[in-house]
């Protein structure tokens, strides 16, 4: 392999190179999202707030203990889906006194699965938001 021949297969590789470091889209910003969930008038003791942008349909997820919440989610606007779980006994039939619990939703299908809670998250530090939700 001659001189000239090097160069320009280091010239393509540099090429190829740059190529793969500069592609794909940019990687969006999350925002800081904080605030709070009631369950009937109380702090609801644990669950998760779910952001799911409308257009996109990415979901992130925030949890709550004692009824606060905070976290970083994509800026925009978003439906709400408001979760917590309670253990419920395993089968012990089948799988003996050892059985793992199984988790059960308590919040209502109309504040997850059907919700119209919506929040608008902005492209600051301030976005505090305030869930009232009710186990009926």
């Amino acid at each position: 392999m001659n001189k000239s021949s090097i160069v320009l297969t280091a010239l393509l590789l540099m090429g190829l190179i740059s190529l793969g470091c500069n592609g794909g889209p940019p990687i969006p910003k999350s925002f800081p999202v904080q605030g709070e969930v009631t369950l009937d008038g109380k702090p609801m003791p644990s669950g998760e707030v779910i952001f799911v942008s409308v257009a996109e349909g990415i979901r992130d997820t925030v949890k709550v203990a004692d009824g606060k919440f905070s976290g970083e989610v994509l800026a925009g606007d978003r439906k709400v889906e408001i979760r917590s779980y309670i253990a419920k006994a395993g089968n012990t039939k089948m799988y003996g006194a050892d059985a793992e619990p199984s988790y059960v939703n308590i919040i209502p299908k109309k504040y997850n699965e059907e919700t119209e809670l919506t929040a608008t998250v902005k492209e600051s530090d301030d976005n505090s938001f305030s869930f009232q939700v009710t186990s009926n």
